[in-house]
């Protein structure tokens, strides 16, 4: 009797388990067609971690139906069913079509912007007639997996003018003959002759056929894909590839572009297999395939080209003028000088160094001396650099002071300040200024002597006395008397052009005693 009741106890346990472990899950899941479905949606309460098991059935849930699956939550494995249903009917847009008498069309061509879960058919509630031109209503039926149909209201117009033609990218303009069909008398009513045929596009056309005006769409199509040939290359490593160079005799009627299907390894020696996509503008694809062999390159570069420089202090240096590098592999090939040691202000012999680098790292020097001397001004030097410019600025039919006019504005508009130059030779500081283009006072003083000199005019240095700070201009005569003549630019912007001893003493009061010299050591001034 004890042992009964023992065994009804534990038969009601287990039954009591297996109902608690069966409750855990949903035995049945619905979804809508096109939704999401996950394993914890089928665990009451969920479960971020069940998953689906291996032996579950796979389902598409584009697909309605019902199907088996097992879900794994924990320690425990459920069976279940998923039913996905389609309750929601398609949607779709009307869209008016004309086709030449005669011809027939696809129902689907009377719809656009289909949508839906899952797949539609489409078909006519009633076939139209295609021998009778003219507009008529069209019903189209559409019907998804669900048996869910959506009825759609179109226009079908059958014309002797046909709707859609199409020919391909450059060739000829179409004829007449090709946009109707067994019209009596037709004309087209647009200029076809603007259309180019070799750049794809739609282009509408208007075409009067038996009294009847009709449009007709010309679409000009690329449906042929390009034409290549395959270039194998050899080079290498690390060099850059493009997809250009793995093909030739490309052929097509548009414009062709050019992309990898896989991108060459470059690090990695040896033959490898290099696709290249040959795209057109109408979207068609051709794949060339090549092959690229590369090899480590030891090979350094070679400079050529150097030589020695000698230069004049203050002169600029070309280093690289004439220097070629050439390597084996030209690809990021790389020229560096280092001309750090080199001070061209200065007397003396440095040494600058060249350094060739190809892209394996690879590595070739060249060293060269630059002898910087010291330069040596003459009279004669300047006098030509002073004529040359006088040639320019200089009229014949100039007076005297016409032509102290035109050195004025040449040394005001050629010659840029800086605070220093060397005061002790004249000709130096009118180099400056002539060749240089940049200087102090002293600079603008030389410069204007010597082309106040070439061009005859009577001038005379003439200097501040000295103190914290120094200054230098011209006097003029051009058979008046003395006059002060100062190119030097200031922050005022005075013109001090054929000024008096009054004017200048004037504005030299009320500058610093910038102009205050030594009367007695200059002729009288007016």
């Amino acid at each position: 009797m004890i042992m009964a009741i023992y065994l009804l106890l534990m038969l009601a346990g287990g039954i009591g388990g297996w109902l608690l472990i069966d409750g855990l899950a949903y035995k049945t899941c619905r979804v809508e067609a096109g939704g999401t479905v996950t394993a914890s949606d089928f665990i009451r309460g969920g479960d971020e971690n069940a998953y689906f098991t291996q032996d579950s059935a796979p389902f598409d849930t584009s697909v309605p139906g019902e199907y088996p699956v097992k879900v794994r939550s924990g320690h425990f494995t459920h069976s279940a069913t998923l039913i996905v249903q389609d309750t929601i009917p398609p949607k779709a847009e009307p869209k008016t079509v004309q086709i030449a008498i005669g011809a027939t069309c696809d129902p689907k061509t009377l719809v656009t912007d289909i949508e839906d879960a899952t797949e539609v058919s489409v078909f006519f509630e009633r076939t139209p007639d295609y021998s009778i031109r003219g507009s008529q209503e069209v019903t189209v039926i559409l019907a998804d997996m669900g048996n869910n149909c959506t009825w759609v209201h179109s226009q079908l117009i059958i014309s002797q003018v046909v709707g859609d033609l199409y020919r391909e990218v450059g060739s000829p303009l179409p004829s007449l003959a090709d946009f109707v069909v067994e019209a009596q008398t037709s004309s087209f009513q647009t200029d076809i002759s603007s259309i180019d045929m070799n750049k794809i596009g739609d282009y509408v056309v208007s075409i009067l056929a038996d009294g009847y005006q009709g449009t007709s769409t010309l679409h000009v199509v690329d449906t042929i894909p390009p034409a290549g040939q395959a270039v194998n290359v050899s080079g290498y490593l690390l060099a850059s590839r493009t997809p250009e160079e793995f093909v030739t005799a490309v052929e097509d009627a548009t414009q062709v572009s050019y992309a990898w299907q896989q991108e060459p390894d470059v690090t990695k020696a040896g033959t490898q297999e290099v696709g290249v996509i040959l795209r057109d503008e109408g979207g068609n694809e051709t794949v060339v395939t090549a092959q690229l062999t590369l090899k480590e390159d030891t090979e350094p570069p070679v400079i050529t080209g150097v030589r020695d420089i000698e230069i004049l202090t203050g002169e600029g240096i070309s280093y690289r003028r004439g220097v070629e590098v050439t390597d084996n592999c030209p690809d990021g090939l790389e020229l560096t000088v280092d001309s750090s040691a080199v001070n061209s202000d200065v007397e003396g012999v440095y040494e600058a160094v060249y350094e060739a680098k190809d892209l394996a790292g690879n590595t070739a020097t060249a060293t060269i001396t630059v002898t910087v001397r010291a330069r040596k001004y003459s009279e004669e030097e300047i006098n030509r650099l002073a004529d040359a410019v006088l040639e320019e600025i200089i009229k014949p039919d100039m007076t005297q002071l016409d032509k102290v006019q035109a050195i004025y504005n040449y040394n005001m508009s050629h010659i840029g300040y800086i605070s220093h130059s060397e005061k002790g030779d004249w000709t130096q500081a009118a180099y400056e200024g002539l060749v240089n283009h940049q200087g102090d006072c002293f600079v603008y003083a030389s410069t204007a002597k010597v082309l106040l000199t070439r061009a005859g005019i009577t001038n005379m240095d003439i200097a501040k006395i000295p103190a914290e700070t120094s200054h230098y201009w011209n006097l003029v005569d051009i058979g008046e008397g003395w006059y002060h003549l100062d190119t030097t630019p200031r922050k005022d912007h005075p013109r001090i052009f054929m000024w008096t001893d009054e004017q200048l003493m004037e504005y030299s009061a009320n500058h610093k005693n910038s102009h205050n010299y030594d009367h007695s050591l200059y002729p009288e001034v007016n």
